[in-house]
């Protein structure tokens, strides 16, 4: 599948990407969304027409947002401190206050890229925790937002994913804080 001639573009874009972020000292690199899937095996109900693209780096890559890649390419930036803190708060906020923090940036950027990166985190099972389904024009959309692949930085993300899942509730906080183990160790 992923020699398929149609998915050559977004194949090509995604390596000559991987190469210019370089410069940018990216943490993580994740591929998200239909091309994902695509690539994991799962055939969706159309076609990938983008690739779409989170990058965690200090040095948000404004020149690379930019580039024509051949394909169309959604390329999302987050500072290392934004994604760790989506990270606490999922292992250490009430699920209330976690939940209403994703879907708040949901409404005041209008895109679900918070609540795309927790389900990443959190891997298959984000539903458990309380992340619905994203709904597109008040359609319940059934695609799992969980399934990516990591690009670069693959040891960083993992341990990430593990400091988010490890849900040690508000009560931990102040105790972790106590025995220094409340900030995530890049």
């Amino acid at each position: 599948m992923e020699n398929d001639h149609h998915l050559a573009p977004m194949l090509s874009a995604i390596e000559r990407i991987k190469s210019d972020l370089n410069e940018y000292h990216p943490k993580v690199l994740l591929l998200f969304g239909s091309l994902a899937r695509r690539l994991s095996g799962d055939p969706g109900d159309h076609f990938p027409n983008d690739v779409d693209l989170l990058v965690v780096t200090n040095n948000t890559p404004f020149m690379l947002m930019q580039r024509d890649y051949g394909c169309a390419v959604e390329l999302h930036s987050f500072p290392v401190a934004r994604i760790v803190g989506i990270a606490r708060s999922l292992r250490y906020d009430s699920r209330p206050v976690a939940l209403s923090k994703l879907y708040s940036r949901v409404l005041a950027r209008e895109h679900a890229i918070d609540v795309i990166a927790a389900a990443m985190m959190l891997g298959p099972a984000y539903g458990k925790f309380g992340i619905e389904q994203i709904e597109i024009n008040g359609i319940i959309d059934t695609r799992d937002y969980s399934i990516h692949r990591v690009l670069m930085g693959g040891g960083w993300w993992e341990r990430l994913c593990r400091y988010a899942a490890e849900r040690r509730g508000p009560l931990m906080r102040f105790t972790d804080k106590m025995v220094r183990n409340y900030e995530f160790e890049e």
